[in-house]
Order: structure tokens, then C-alpha cells, then sequence
């Protein structure tokens, strides 16, 4: 156990270290830079930025330059505004983390019971308008769906608000999150229940005249769940990040949003600091999730 533990740590350390060397060469490969604008600006204050952050230096030295500071776990600062780059990011995660913590409570809530409901009325007209509503929201773009739901319950019903600092509506946003990973896990979970209720503890219960409910809560659920923990971290650091076009749509002032503008401005450093921290946020999630499913079915070795 240790032992797999600190091999996927290592990996870990690995996967983010190349996250962040693709990263920099690439965003540091395409022609301009992040203080050439559309007026001229004076050359000597272009020379002092560009001294300031390094840029004057072989792209080799910058980047050991930039390795040696994460050492010291300093993001840097802004090149667009001067901020610290990790109290950036930790205000904005605060508003992707809210929303993404109830688009994941709602996406494995409702996925499950969705799915528990298609396998046990399978082939009849609920499990055909699960299996219909899922295919549909798997297949339509997110961009679209945010769109639609903001177009007819925002704009045209006047039932929420969008969201803003001072009128929040939390629940359009974190329901454009949630479709696609309900629609996800329902299918996988139906997948899973179909095999589980077909095995012969399952049908030995019955025979003993457990009750339905406990065949499926008891028995059948918990081995049914390890493909979905399976899942769970891509999943958890997707959502938690928050959907980069849910926040666009909606005006919210989440990390998205900031990553996005971010690339626009050619800010290097609020696009390194971000990249590290989705990357580190999505290797933490898996390690996360693969050891929550040995926890769950201790049978599982890790050799």
C-alpha cells in the first residue's frame, strides 16, 4: 500500500513536471509577447518589464529561473496587473470550488439514483426516457446547454438571475455543470447494476427473501459503485475547476474565466500558475479516488 502510495506520488511530481515544461516552451514558442499592445509603447519601459520578468534571458535560463522559484512555491506575480498569482488564484477558486462542489453532490446523487432506476425497470418507458434524456445531454455541448438554460429560465421566464457579485443564481450554473456527469454516471451506473443484480450473491439474497431494497442498498450497490469511484477524480477536479464556457456564459468570476482572460493578455505568468494548479489539482483527485476504491473493496491490490 505505502509503497504504491509513494510511487503514484512520484508519478505524480512527474506528470506535473511535464505539464509544466509543454506548457512554457509552447505559450513561449508563439510569436509576441505579453507587453506588445496595439499603440507603441515607450521602448525603455518595454526594456524594464521585460528585464523585470526575465524575458530578456535564453528561454532555457527562464525556465530553470522559473523551476527554482516553484521550489520555493512562488507563482510569481501578474504581468498585467501585479497581483500574487496564488492569492489570485485562491479567490477565484473559492467561486469555481462553490459551484463545483454542488455540481458534484448533485451529479452523484442524481446519476446513481437515475441509474439504480434504468437498471431495475430495465427495457420498459422509464428506463427508455433515462436512457433518452442521458444520450441527449452527453451529446449536446455544454456551451449550448448553459446558453439554453440561460436564454429560457434568465432571460425569457425571469426565474433566476445571472450571476453577478451583488444578485447570485447559483442554480443555473451548477445545473449546466452537473448534466453531463449525471448523464455519465447514470449510464455507468446502470451499466454496473445490470451486471451486479445478475450475480449469484445477489440472487442468493433474493432466494433468502431479502427485501428489494436491501438487495440493491445492501448488496448490489456496493459493488455496482467501484466503476463510478473509478470516475470520481477526473471527474471532482474537472467540476471543481469549473467549465471554462459555464463560466463564460454566466459572468462568473471564477478561475475559468481568469485562465481564459489570462491567455488572451499573453500573461505568462497567471498561465503558468494556473496550469500548475489544475495539474496538480487533477493527479491529487485521482491518487484521491484510486485510494477511496481500496478503501471500498479491500480485495483490490495496488501491485
Amino acid at each position: 500500500m505505502w509503497q504504491y502510495f509513494i510511487k503514484r506520488i512520484l508519478l505524480a511530481i512527474v506528470t506535473v513536471f511535464v505539464v509544466i515544461a509543454i506548457t512554457f516552451f509552447a505559450m513561449n514558442a508563439i510569436p509576441g509577447g505579453p507587453f506588445d499592445k496595439e499603440k507603441a509603447s515607450d521602448p525603455a519601459t518595454i526594456k524594464a518589464l521585460t528585464e523585470r520578468y526575465d524575458l530578456d534571458k535564453p528561454i532555457g535560463e527562464q525556465f530553470m529561473i522559473y523551476l527554482g522559484r516553484l521550489m520555493h512555491l512562488d507563482l510569481g506575480i501578474s504581468m498585467r496587473n501585479g497581483r500574487e498569482i496564488s492569492k489570485t488564484i485562491s479567490t477565484k477558486f473559492a467561486v469555481s470550488a462553490r459551484i463545483g462542489g454542488y455540481a458534484i453532490i448533485v451529479s452523484f446523487v442524481v446519476g446513481i439514483a437515475l441509474g439504480i432506476l434504468a437498471a431495475l425497470r430495465r427495457n420498459k418507458m422509464t428506463d427508455r426516457i433515462i436512457i433518452f434524456f442521458t444520450t441527449l445531454f452527453q451529446s449536446v455541448p455544454g456551451f449550448v446547454m448553459a446558453t439554453l438554460l440561460l436564454l429560457i429560465f434568465a432571460l425569457q421566464l425571469g426565474w433566476f438571475h445571472v450571476y453577478s457579485a451583488d444578485k447570485a443564481s447559483l442554480l443555473l450554473p451548477v445545473v449546466s455543470l452537473a448534466l453531463y456527469p449525471i448523464a455519465y454516471i447514470t449510464r455507468l451506473t446502470k451499466s454496473s447494476m445490470l451486471d451486479v443484480l445478475a450475480d449469484d450473491y445477489v440472487r442468493t439474497a433474493r432466494s433468502k427473501g431479502v427485501s428489494p431494497f436491501m438487495v440493491v442498498a445492501k448488496h448490489a450497490l456496493r459493488n455496482a459503485v467501484l466503476p463510478i469511484i473509478t470516475y470520481l477524480g477526473p471527474m471532482v477536479a474537472y467540476t471543481l475547476t469549473g467549465s471554462l464556457v459555464v463560466e463564460t456564459v454566466f459572468t462568473m468570476p471564477g478561475l475559468g474565466s481568469e485562465f481564459v482572460q489570462s491567455i488572451l493578455n499573453r500573461d505568462y505568468t497567471m498561465i503558468m500558475g494556473t496550469t500548475i494548479f489544475l495539474a496538480s489539482l487533477m493527479v491529487v483527485m485521482t491518487l484521491i479516488s484510486d485510494l477511496i476504491y481500496k478503501m471500498v473493496d479491500p480485495r483490490i491490490t495496488f501491485d
